[in-house]
């Protein structure tokens, strides 16, 4: 969830205990897949350029000046106001309430999370970002001068603009916030806050100069590495919601638990090929593209999004202006606990951050015995499907990744 509007804050400063860790050594593939070498598999120089497949976005503004706020998207070029993608320095601020009051157990929750959030990044980047955060000390965590409860923090929606302007102003004087990308708040825990965590997506005033946004969790939701991590993806990243409010709300529906950026609770949290192709954390040579002047029947191989390799991690046809269809291999490890299959979806920026950007096409399995989940928005298991007049079929798969065949009309 997301949400901007310029606010003019005070800067404050605080002493901070610094996280030091160091993130984990990612899953790898420890040798080249067979697969990889199949001799039916189509060579880059009867591929398309992979311009041609940077779709640009489609999101309608309805006249809204988009320079005066921070913008999301699921098409290029990137947002010029986010920021570079390979760093990241937040600083992150507990705050204290009358009737919430921020405990140890919640700091060394919150300091756990962060750990988290840090590996996570660096993992979904193929340590191509880098991550540094600074937790403020409990000590110095910030006493709001209201109520949670007077912040609507028992509701569904807080008063996000109120809590950031209060925050900020009533932080300790040492900090110097303008030395950060961002700031992430965070309230104690408790199952009767029932807010959800907000992106505050716009640059912050403050005394001693600008922060780029801020991220807001707490409750119910209070010390999730998950929750905190899909917010900063939109301050930091520029990246939409991926779940459907549109009536009746199905959330997880058109992309199942895919992407963080759809679900933070769900099963398949990797990020989407096409959000590395985005962020540039995949190399030209990962990403395979086709087009209706590229051959008519091509073959791929695609490693698994998982693994930290330099093998190709997508293909992808540009549909029309905004619209792309997408291949990726998913297996059962790294973040993702999932069936293991290719996941055929598509990109939709003309469709809105909420309005179910991107829909699962089906995820292309051999097992036979594979049954679609009974879900409301149900994804098609087999072998193969035809999406807007291409077939994809999978002809075979190993531990590490699948070969495909795609055929244009």
């Amino acid at each position: 969830m997301r949400f901007g509007r310029i606010l003019a804050g005070v800067a404050s400063f605080s002493m901070l205990a610094v996280a030091t860790d160091t993130p984990a050594a990612y899953s790898a593939n420890s040798g080249p897949d067979p697969l990889s070498r199949d001799r039916r598999i189509t060579s880059l120089a009867r591929l398309a350029p992979v311009d041609s497949c940077r779709n640009s976005d489609a999101t309608p503004t309805n006249g809204m000046d988009l320079s005066q706020t921070r913008t999301a998207s699921l098409g290029f070029p990137r947002p010029t106001t986010i920021g570079a993608y390979t760093s990241l320095n937040i600083a992150v601020l507990p705050l204290t309430f009358s009737d919430l009051p921020y405990r140890d157990s919640d700091h060394s929750a919150l300091q756990n999370a962060m750990r988290e959030f840090k590996k996570y990044f660096e993992a979904m980047s193929y340590g191509r970002t880098t991550i540094n955060y600074q937790v403020v000390a409990l000590t110095d965590a910030v006493i709001m001068p209201a109520s949670a409860r007077s912040y609507g923090a028992f509701g569904e929606y807080i008063d996000l603009e109120r809590v950031v302007r209060d925050s900020l102003n009533t932080a300790s004087s040492n900090l110097k916030l303008s030395s950060y990308d961002m700031v992430a708040l965070e309230m104690a825990r408790s199952e009767t806050v029932k807010f959800w965590p907000v992106a505050y997506t716009n640059s912050i005033e403050t005394a001693s100069g600008r922060v780029g946004g801020a991220v807001l969790a707490g409750g119910w939701q209070g010390a999730n590495w998950r929750a905190i991590t899909h917010e900063v993806g939109h301050v930091w990243l520029g990246l939409e919601d991926l779940y459907d409010t549109t009536p009746p709300p199905q959330y997880d529906g058109t992309f199942w638990e895919y992407d963080l950026m759809n679900s933070f609770r769900g099963s398949a949290p990797e990020l989407t090929s096409w959000h590395r192709f985005l962020l540039g954390w995949l190399d030209d040579a990962q990403v395979r593209c086709i087009s209706g002047t590229t051959s008519r029947k091509t073959t791929h191989y695609l490693s698994a999004i998982t693994d930290r390799n330099a093998l190709p991690k997508m293909v992808a046809r540009s549909l029309s202006p905004g619209r792309t269809l997408v291949l990726e291999s998913r297996r059962n490890r790294g973040y993702d606990k999932v069936d293991d299959s290719v996941l055929v979806y598509v990109v939709d920026s003309s469709r809105r951050g909420g309005d179910g950007p991107i829909e699962a096409k089906a995820e292309l399995t051999l097992n036979r015995n594979r049954r679609p989940r009974p879900d409301r928005y149900v994804i098609p298991v087999g072998p193969s499907v035809r999406v807007e007049g291409v077939t994809i079929r999978l002809i075979a798969s190993s531990k590490w990744g699948d070969l495909v065949e795609v055929v244009q009309s």
